[in-house]
């Protein structure tokens, strides 16, 4: 979980609540540094916005940012105000490494919106730089120490205040008009994203700046929230009546978390109680009113990030993320480094990377990736009532395919769109949506059967009911599983059938073999995977007695005579046509077949080239097989990243480096996989499957393991020999203590750390999974399963 505060600098203050002055005196900005726009701009490769075009495909929209220090992108080296972000070493690692105006070592939040949406990053009003065709990319209107309330913040003096940035917006698009057209310029406001963040402050630095304030003796808590509520809604009604139509509204996040509020409030590292109290207070409350106001609007044109919940399980436990520490910041002094805002003189860690905290309220870049990965990604729990993805992907009421989407309008009349977005939809055909999420949410989270095939990324212990050497039967193996013991599995502990079976709600799978498995158990569906099998029968010879594809399609068969006998053969047919189904092969055709020997029979026959598309055509017919079965959700990975396993790192390389001609098999394979794939949808009439390039997701964090909180991507856990890669994890094996800091844990096979990235891609990316990720593939199907 992360702190969603802003500037928490603390001075000594009357009571005195006189209104602020809302004008502002504007500093020398001769002497101020730069604002950074330009630093943020070489990390995007945006597409630039036609001024006389309609915002339509990959035309880039508008991005508007209102706020506080959480998104302030530098207005306030504008203004004479203590409330900056203009001494190093905030910027520290921004490409110039100088600072920006921005509260974190590198990218903030809006930054980090800008990247996924293909923008530049928005310049600050204040800034001399934002004229000419700068204005059509949008603008930042955020200021460090702002709050919902005119009184919040006031030892700051000299801030923008939600009027006054309301009024530049309305001065912004005056100016717009001026430029291209009062019609022109009302479109680009109406198709715009708009980012806003308030409400942290108006705790921070109002309720709670001093004991018996003025806020605090007026109101309770309680009635404290609620009026904020009630204030925040206008703001959000005037940028309505602004033009915004497309609006994100960030929570407070929680607020007695944070490095400051901990030192400060707290012996022992604990949250401060009384402003936990308040976020919880608040979140549910914005929310509710957000759903008021859409209602009200007759659309979604505002969208709820609950940051509040969405992050508390990165601060309760830091190390699942990566992270060393969400109780010290990386920049500070005093306890927790949590008094005042980060200097020149403060304590400095020197990997930021490690910090949820860059400074005593503000997240560290990695810490924003995370949170905006969040607010694109996340699930009906926390972004209500849908995510940004859906600017990229689709919800209910959408078919996708990668190029078009179709809306219904009415029952079975659809309108296709190219490249259609959220971000582009008509206001008119969003207000579609949410009178079916709540539907859809319902059924996206019943209960669907859950069958895996395929090889030892996906076994859950066949294997231990065979005679065979390809068995992960003996510690440590198991070692982080709930029971600490080993469980068939080839990880530390879940793999990933078992973590995308948390995410769709279904109990961990039991092998298609164990005794086991009957009765109600069957209902929950099976796992077929044995490991050491490929999609070739000749693959993995030398394990003798394993499971081979025949065999585990044979088996899926009499499972669902099985279950017939106990539901009868109506119900069966339906649990296994909504059942998802995940198919892992194709790495054991090239590690334990192709290149397991030199001259090896199939590498006499084949040319690499020419063995890949025999493959793939053999793949085809097996996957075909499972639609014969009734498999109509099918979740088809790659091959990984081959050449960069340690097991291969130890037979084939001297300094590291990935063994070439199997990571030519990779490249080679995946691509055609998914063309086998899209092929085989098209014959088939539907999205039937779905790819998953695991190639490029492992890699990713195989070539910059630290960039996901781990040590390192050559070395296995637990092993023997070079890069511990030689033979598998044994109890006589060098075993690492932090299975968490390894991309692998034994010679081939993901730590369970790894495999969680692996299926939060699965499930929520937009780049490495063909035609749409999980979670809108599971979407689509709701209307087919609601009653």
């Amino acid at each position: 979980m992360f702190l969603w505060l802003t500037l928490g600098l603390c001075f000594a203050v009357g009571a005195s609540t006189a209104e602020p002055n809302k004008t502002h005196v504007v500093a020398n900005v001769t002497h101020v540094e730069p604002n950074g726009t330009h630093v943020a701009a070489s990390r995007t490769h945006a597409t630039p916005i036609d001024p006389n075009a309609s915002p339509k495909g990959n035309q880039v929209r508008p991005f508007f940012v209102f706020g506080d220090s959480l998104v302030d992108n530098g207005n306030n080296n504008f203004l004479i105000t203590t409330a900056k972000a203009n001494k190093p070493p905030y910027g520290i690692d921004s490409l110039t490494h100088q600072p920006t105006g921005r509260f974190s070592n590198g990218l903030n939040i809006p930054d980090v919106i800008s990247e996924y949406i293909g923008s530049e990053p928005t310049l600050p009003y204040l800034s001399p730089e934002l004229k000419g065709e700068k204005l059509l990319v949008g603008a930042n209107f955020a200021s460090a120490g702002v709050g919902i309330l005119n009184d919040t913040g006031f030892q700051f003096v000299n801030i923008l205040r939600m009027p006054l940035q309301l009024e530049y917006f309305k001065e912004y698009q005056q100016r717009l008009s001026n430029k291209i057209g009062e019609k022109r310029a009302k479109e680009l406001v109406n198709q715009a994203l708009v980012l806003i963040s308030l409400g942290g402050n108006d705790f921070v630095n109002n309720y709670f700046l001093y004991p018996f304030s003025v806020r605090s003796q007026e109101a309770s808590l309680s009635d404290y929230v609620r009026y904020l509520i009630s204030e925040y809604r206008k703001i959000l009604v005037k940028l309505y009546e602004l033009g915004a139509r497309r609006v994100i509204v960030m929570g407070s996040g929680p607020l007695g978390c944070a490095p400051a509020e901990r030192a400060q409030h707290s012996v022992t590292g604990d949250c401060a109680t009384d402003l936990q109290a308040a976020s919880a207070l608040f979140e549910p409350q914005l929310t509710e009113m957000i759903n008021h106001l859409n209602t009200e609007y007759h659309g979604n044109v505002f969208i709820a990030a609950n940051t509040q919940l969405m992050h508390h399980d990165m601060i309760s436990d830091p190390q699942a993320y990566g992270f060393v520490t969400s109780k010290t910041a990386c920049c500070g002094i005093g306890p927790f480094n949590g008094l005042f805002t980060c200097s020149p003189l403060a304590n400095l860690c020197p990997n930021r990377d490690e910090y949820v905290f860059w400074d005593a309220y503000h997240p560290t870049e990695r810490a924003s990736r995370l949170i905006v990965q969040q607010i694109m990604n996340g699930t009906h729990n926390y972004m209500k009532p849908m995510n940004l993805s859906l600017s990229k992907s689709c919800q209910d009421g959408f078919r996708v395919c990668k190029d078009h989407i179709a809306f219904e309008i009415r029952p079975n009349e659809l309108v296709e769109m190219n490249e259609a977005s959220l971000l582009s939809l008509p206001v008119d055909f969003i207000t579609r949506i949410e009178s079916k999420s709540n539907t859809n949410q319902q059924t996206e989270n019943s209960h669907r059967a859950f069958f895996v095939f395929g090889d030892s990324l996906v076994d859950n212990g066949n294997n231990n009911f065979l005679a065979t050497t390809a068995r992960a039967d003996s510690p440590p193996y198991g070692i982080d599983y709930p029971t600490h013991r080993p469980t068939g599995r080839f990880s530390n502990g879940l793999n990933i059938p078992d973590i995308i079976g948390q995410h769709i709600g279904v109990d961990p799978l039991l092998p298609y073999l164990s005794p086991e498995l009957k009765d109600e158990k069957l209902l929950n569906g099976a796992n077929f995977a044995s490991a050491g099998i490929g999609i070739l029968n000749d693959t993995g010879v030398q394990f003798i007695n394993i499971i081979r594809m025949p065999s585990q399609l044979s088996d899926f068969e009499t499972y669902q005579k099985r279950v017939s006998d106990l539901v009868g053969v109506e119900k069966t047919k339906k649990l296994v046509n909504e059942a998802l189904v995940l198919i892992t092969c194709g790495g054991n055709d090239f590690v334990n077949n192709y290149f397991l020997i030199p001259n090896s029979i199939r590498s006499i026959q084949y040319k690499l080239p020419d063995y890949v598309p025999f493959l793939i055509s053999e793949y085809e017919k097996i996957l075909m097989r499972l639609y014969e079965l009734g498999a109509r959700k099918v979740l088809v990975t790659g091959t990984g990243p081959l050449g960069c396993a340690p097991a291969i790192l130890a037979l084939h390389s001297k300094q590291g480096e990935c063994a070439n001609e199997l990571q030519q098999a990779a490249n080679l394979f995946n691509p055609q996989l998914v063309d086998m794939v899209t092929a085989l949808n098209k014959k088939l009439g539907g999205d039937i499957f779905v790819t998953a390039n695991t190639n490029y997701m492992h890699l990713n964090f195989i070539n910059d393991p630290k960039a996901f909180g781990f040590e390192t991507s050559k070395d296995a856990c637990c092993g023997q020999g070079p890069y511990n890669g030689l033979g598998l994890c044994t109890p006589l094996s060098s075993l690492c203590e932090n299975r968490d800091a390894y991309v692998f844990w034994d010679g081939y096979h993901p730590s369970e750390r790894a495999n969680r990235i692996i299926v939060d891609e699965i499930f929520n990316g937009i780049k490495y999974v063909e035609p749409m990720n999980l979670s809108t593939f599971m979407a689509l199907d709701s209307k087919r399963l609601s009653p």
